[in-house]
């Protein structure tokens, strides 16, 4: 049976059997892989922490192309993203990010700009705050990767201006809807004319950049209305990590 050698970011593990583990991985070459663990969950056991949720990794496998399960043969770590599992805010917003890729990301299904957007993310959550703006950042370039792009430039229906004051999103259409086409098909929401320049630039700004995208209050929750329902709108159910997220922010809000 071949090997394979490979970068790649653990999304989740869970246990197989009294001794195995079931690893979710999302590799640099391969796309998303599942592995089991021998005697991983034993005491002492040759993987050890590399196997935890969001650790970067040198990753070997092994066992027939296109099969749905390999054999985990050895993983050594890169980068094991400490600082964010010892922030309880981060590490909610690191499993959330790992959630909507193991989600919206097929397996074996290679597809390079999603593990580098995966692990841009991760670094940007390490190293700084505003974890707001990161995760709607993170939210509409992998909507962008999976091909479920919403439309910003024009009217869905029309392809005219989409106006200058309160503009409409369809869901059905996943694009913007002007004033004069909203009588045809009723949006199912709206939001304000200048949050529309923030939205078109979260489809293209590189994870690096995050730091700088600054929006007013208004806007970062109409972004974050649209976003979680586009989301929703392709997952068909919600995920379990969001509602954490929200309530994390809460506590931390109130707190501060």
């Amino acid at each position: 049976m071949p090997l394979f050698n490979t970068e790649a970011i653990v999304l989740r593990s869970i246990n197989l059997s009294e001794t195995d583990k079931l690893v979710t991985f999302l590799t640099s070459h391969y796309g998303k892989v599942k592995c089991v663990a021998k005697a991983a969950r034993k005491m002492k056991n040759r993987f050890g922490a590399a196997l935890e949720p969001m650790s970067h990794i040198r990753l070997i496998y092994f066992g027939k192309e296109n099969q749905t399960l390999y054999r985990l043969n050895h993983s050594d770590i890169i980068h094991s993203f400490q600082p964010i599992r010892d922030d309880l805010r981060k590490i909610y917003t690191g499993v959330y990010f790992n959630e909507l890729i193991d989600t919206m990301i097929p397996e074996a299904h290679p597809d390079p700009h999603a593990y580098q957007l995966l692990l841009e993310s991760l670094l940007a959550l390490e190293s700084r705050d505003g974890l707001e703006t990161l995760s709607r950042l993170f939210e509409m370039r992998l909507i962008v990767l999976t091909g479920y792009t919403p439309q910003l430039s024009y009217c869905s229906i029309c392809k005219g201006s989409p106006g200058t004051d309160r503009i409409g999103f369809s869901f059905e259409r996943r694009g913007i809807v002007c004033e004069p086409c909203s009588f045809k098909a009723q949006p199912e929401m709206r939001f304000h004319a200048g949050t529309l320049k923030y939205l078109k630039k979260l489809k293209t700004m590189d994870v690096k950049h995050a730091s700088r995208l600054k929006y007013p209050n208004h806007a970062e929750i109409e972004i974050e209305r649209l976003t979680h329902r586009l989301i929703l709108s392709y997952t068909g159910r919600e995920l379990k990590s969001y509602p954490f997220i929200k309530n994390m922010a809460n506590i931390m809000d109130t707190e501060l």
